[in-house]
């Protein structure tokens, strides 16, 4: 992040230094084309002719160098745009990783900041059995699908992320019991479309999810558990 704002920074620095040493070349070419008695004397005299020789070619060098800096600017752009999507997105699928969770759960530390949140986890069953069947390509495959599935739908309820392995979360604002059975059932629908076409290595999705207002607690790692015990009651 800070990295970011550095480089917006250095680029609006940058571009006002561009317009300023554009402007001052432009009034130095113009002036010698219109103001003939000034040109007449620059000619004439040739200490002030090597003067201005020389602050013309000093202009344009460091006009040079500024593009340059831009060249490089859009390059450093570039590395931090892939080394974000590094850090903070998962590899295989492409959607957010278990740090960007980490980040947003740092939003969440007070009850105050909870209020009509809700916590829902997802877990591929079959992920182990696909990926002892058929490989871990066709298991690949299968987390990808369901990514593509779950951030088509997921996006328009809240933040998802993969939490690593075969286990996805969602975190939803604004919730309800109506709204998160939506959710689901929307989910559950796209899936089952998938399913259709997809025999052999189907998606069977185990989920639950949990309201902020079931539980009072103090920080949304302490929902994330709540959640994962619902997910998997047995542990």
């Amino acid at each position: 992040m800070q990295e970011q704002k550095f480089i917006k920074k250095y680029r609006s620095a940058k571009i006002i230094q561009l317009f300023l040493l554009a402007s001052i070349e432009l009034t130095f070419i113009l002036t010698l084309i219109f103001n003939k008695s000034l040109s007449r004397q620059v000619y004439s005299n040739r200490q002030l002719f090597f003067l201005c020789a020389v602050t013309w070619v000093l202009m344009l060098f460091s006009l040079f160098y500024l593009l340059y800096d831009f060249y490089k600017l859009r390059n450093l752009t570039a590395e931090s745009h892939l080394f974000n999507q590094a850090a903070y997105l998962d590899g295989l699928t492409g959607i957010p990783n278990r740090h960007s969770l980490d980040i947003v759960f740092q939003t969440y530390t007070t009850p105050e900041s909870l209020q009509d949140t809700a916590c829902a986890m997802f877990s591929i069953d079959n992920l182990k059995t696909v990926n002892q069947k058929s490989g871990h390509e066709a298991g690949d495959k299968l987390i990808q699908d369901f990514c593509n599935i779950f951030e088509e739908v997921g996006d328009h309820f809240g933040f998802i992320a993969r939490n690593g392995g075969n286990e996805f979360v969602a975190v939803i604002e604004n919730s309800s019991h109506e709204s998160m059975e939506r959710f689901l059932t929307r989910l559950d629908n796209s899936i089952r479309l998938y399913n259709l076409e997809h025999l052999e290595t189907p998606i069977v999705l185990r989920s639950a999810y949990t309201l902020y207002a079931e539980t009072q607690v103090q920080a949304f790692p302490q929902l994330l558990a709540i959640t994962y015990n619902k997910l998997y009651p047995a542990k």
